[in-house]
């Protein structure tokens, strides 16, 4: 008992430290000082208009630096404070005609959402745009222009400590991606050990590793969009860039490995369950896990030693496992030294992450001085040739700006006709906050959204009855500001409640009524939330529609890297990047298929759709891919003989027929296809690498079922 507390502690400080030492809580921590130290200078020099125009614009503009290198903030900084400054120029100029305000904000709201058609950055920046309009209705400033000039002002005091300081440490974000990109390949490496217990049923370890395969691929996405497009860090002679390249590279491989520990767990478990193998594996591999999640803090912390405890543990672990092999019979010992060999793959790649082994160590990159790295950066969403197909009522990005737009010009409307408070624009800010263009993702920002409010709200009805003194509150309130800067990118719902009882500490001050600023930030929270949801369903963005488009996509990913590793085996591989390259693809279009999967079920129209056979078909192409990643190890190893090509060319050409005729799948009601449980019957030899093949060549028949 008083192990497992302690190993609880252990847990709860090692996120501690991460917290506190990672990017999230030292942005957070600038944010506020960068918000606060201004906005109460100006008002002790008795400049309360200067001093909310620059706060506001200071505190909006933050949450548009998102994670990047120099040139990402860089380009964010010009968007973000041109886009500030004209939102709030247009929406105050037109105060004066209720009709002209209506006109504007609906405008504005649809050409800023259009701004998500160049990506993720822009889209954030065009977001915060829009609030800043709505919250300039709240403000109501009796001079537009000078208003305006206040926020420009905050906006370049904001990006101007950014810049500075990511001059000074320009792969912050890098390291913090590398830390995550560790740290959640840690937590699908230690997943990967349920499947070794015969407690735990494997649909739901198929379950968790499938959400935790798109977390990692999300953590390699960005590490990789982070250092590639640093122009400066991928020259050859910036050594630390270059060293940061070996270790994202090794990261990546490293999941690779992790991958590939798969095998036909229902087999093993009933071959081992009596050898006590099962549970010495599990602890391997939570041993290694282990030390990958430590591993993970050098990046927060470089100064932090590491201790070789683990690692002794994991050598004696193995020595008993590896005792125990040459004792059982041969089928069995198979299976035990095949898992040795796999988790003696995964000891190298933390080797080398460590830099106490080359990278020249790892078979995968005996050439990887070849990579055209340029080819892995994610492509862009825009070109002018493309401009047209945007704005169609086909594209989801056009579907949702409109929505959006109509909402927010309608709920104007609305305010202005029923006007119940001081702060009705708050109706709006919770439109725009919650509504996405996803059905599930509203519906689960909406959730987000009350449960924190009511939360907050109740925090902040505690601490008003509770503390009187004013500069207590206001202190308070800056503690509250940092815990939302801190959560807002970690938990959306935690950052809720920060902000709910910042806004009703800070504006009880000012203000004095807390009654009615606690009933209307519920009021039109509620208000706002049944809005975005009922809006959904006016020119909604369904799952449904891009589904068979994903299956396909899946498909045809496999089948490309099944391909390049035939390739590897013949000889004739066309290059290392482009096997590299069909890995990538791979994994994204699982992580693709898997997140759509994951909001399908919130759908009404989900109903319609066979979810039994759609999930079957997730977790074939998951273990299709498993196994083509080891295959890819097997072959860089250079250990396929003529047969294993020939199994290996019969199992693409069965997963060539399901990319030809997915089209044709009825998604109402897929064929059901009984799953092949006998695997072992005709071969007793788990652990080969014919077993693999041949396990492979099964889940590619069965797969092609579903498509006859």
């Amino acid at each position: 008992m008083f192990s497992k507390d302690l190993l609880k502690w252990d847990h709860i400080k090692a996120r501690l430290i991460s917290l506190v030492y990672g990017e999230y809580f030292t942005d957070a921590l600038r944010n506020t000082i960068t918000i606060v130290l201004p906005f109460v200078l100006l008002f002790y020099y008795h400049q309360p208009n200067m001093a909310i125009g620059m706060g506001v614009g200071a505190l909006l503009i933050s949450l548009t630096d998102a994670p990047g290198n120099r040139a990402n903030k860089f380009k964010s900084a010009i968007a973000s404070i041109l886009s500030f400054f004209f939102s709030a120029l247009i929406i105050a100029s037109s105060l004066g005609n209720p009709w002209l305000t209506t006109a504007s904000i609906f405008l504005l709201t649809f050409i800023f959402s259009m701004l998500a058609m160049f990506g993720s950055r822009l889209a954030l920046t065009g977001t915060m745009a829009i609030i800043l309009g709505i919250f300039t209705l709240g403000l109501h400033p009796v001079n537009p222009l000078l208003f305006s000039w206040y926020i420009l002002l905050g906006g370049y005091w904001y990006y101007l400590i950014s810049l500075i300081q990511i001059v000074i440490w320009p792969y912050r974000s890098l390291h913090q991606a590398i830390f995550e990109c560790i740290t959640t390949t840690s937590v699908f490496l230690k997943s990967k050990a349920r499947y070794y217990d015969p407690e735990v049923n494997l649909e739901d370890c198929y379950s968790e590793t499938i959400a935790l395969h798109i977390k990692v691929s999300e953590k390699q996405e960005l590490v990789r969009n982070l250092l590639l497009s640093d122009k400066a860090a991928m020259k050859p002679a910036n050594e630390r860039g270059q060293q940061l390249l070996r270790t994202a590279v090794s990261v990546i491989d490293l999941y690779e490995q992790v991958t590939a520990i798969h095998y036909d767990y229902t087999y093993v478990r009933k071959k081992l369950d009596k050898t006590g193998a099962l549970n010495l594996i599990i602890e391997l591999i939570e041993i290694l896990a282990e030390e990958l999640q430590v591993l993970s803090h050098v990046f927060l912390r470089p100064k932090k030693a590491h201790s070789d405890s683990r690692l002794l543990k994991y050598e004696q672990c193995k020595a008993e496992l590896s005792k125990l092999a040459v004792s059982i019979d041969e089928a069995n010992a198979q299976i035990i030294l095949k898992v040795l060999k796999n988790l003696e793959g995964i000891v190298l790649d933390i080797q080398v992450i460590k830099n106490s082994r080359p990278m020249s160590a790892i078979p995968a990159n005996l050439n990887a001085e070849d990579i055209a790295y340029e080819e892995f950066l994610s492509p862009q969403l825009f070109s002018l040739t493309s401009l047209k197909q945007y704005f169609s009522l086909n594209a989801p990005v056009f579907r949702f700006s409109l929505r959006l737009a109509l909402m927010c010009g309608i709920a104007y409307a609305f305010t202005l006709a029923f006007p119940l408070g001081k702060y009705s624009y708050w109706l709006l800010l919770t439109i725009v906050i919650v509504a996405k263009p996803r059905f599930g993702l509203t519906w689960k920002r909406n959730v987000e959204r009350l449960s924190g409010t009511f939360i907050g709200a109740v925090l902040g009805v505690i601490l008003l009855l509770t503390i009187h003194q004013t500069a207590i509150l206001l202190i308070l309130s800056a503690f509250m500001l940092l815990g939302f800067f801190t959560f807002n990118r970690i938990k959306y719902s935690v950052s809720v409640v920060f902000v709910t009882a910042m806004v009703i500490l800070s504006l009880s001050v000012y203000d004095s009524h807390s009654e009615h600023i606690i009933m209307e930030r519920i009021l039109y929270t509620i208000l706002g939330c049944v809005i975005a949801f009922l809006a959904a369903f006016l020119f909604p963005v369904w799952e449904i529609k891009n589904l068979k488009s994903l299956i396909s996509n899946i498909l045809e990913a496999n089948s490309n890297y099944l391909n390049k590793v035939r390739e590897e085996l013949l000889g004739t591989s066309s290059s290392v990047t482009a096997s590299k390259l069909a890995r990538k693809n791979s994994y994204i279009q699982l992580a693709r298929f898997s997140e759509t999967l994951q909001y399908l079920h919130l759908e009404p129209k989900s109903k319609q759709v066979d979810l039994k056979g759609i999930f079957a078909i997730q977790i074939l192409s998951y273990r299709i891919n498993s196994i083509v990643a080891s295959l890819s190890l097997s072959a860089k190893r250079n250990t396929m003989g003529e047969s294993g090509i020939l199994l290996v060319s019969e199992a693409l050409s069965n997963m060539e027929y399901c990319v030809e005729h997915s089209g044709n799948l009825n998604l109402q009601n897929i064929k059901d296809v009984v799953h092949k449980e006998k695997i072992e019957e005709y071969n007793d030899a788990e652990g080969t690498l014919q077993h693999r093949l041949n396990l492979l060549l099964v889940l590619s028949l069965e797969l092609k079922m579903y498509f006859v």
